[in-house]
């Protein structure tokens, strides 16, 4: 489920930070930004049934747990500073 999250809140911050360059593009997604909400509440609701089906409530806590450690470990060790970021030309 993570990657898909990942995937949605990128295209959301990407098409945000970009709307000069996105308007003269020929790909047209219509649906923006709407469609990415509805996906990632319907994500929720799985991970929502995933609690209440006996047999992946576990998963789900796992998941959790591991998605904590990692976060963690992350934050921990400094991985999250960044370098210095560099202007593309474009």
């Amino acid at each position: 489920m993570v990657p898909w999250f990942v995937i949605l809140i990128s295209q959301l911050r990407f098409r945000r930070a970009h709307k000069a360059a996105i308007a003269s593009h020929p790909f047209r997604s219509i649906l923006f930004p709407w469609a990415n909400y509805v996906t990632m509440a319907f994500l929720i609701c799985v991970l929502i049934g995933m609690y209440f089906n006996e047999d992946t409530r576990m998963s789900l806590f796992v998941g959790i747990i591991f998605m904590l450690a990692v976060t963690a470990i992350y934050k921990v060790f400094g991985l999250n500073r960044h370098g210095k970021a560099h202007k593309l030309e474009e």
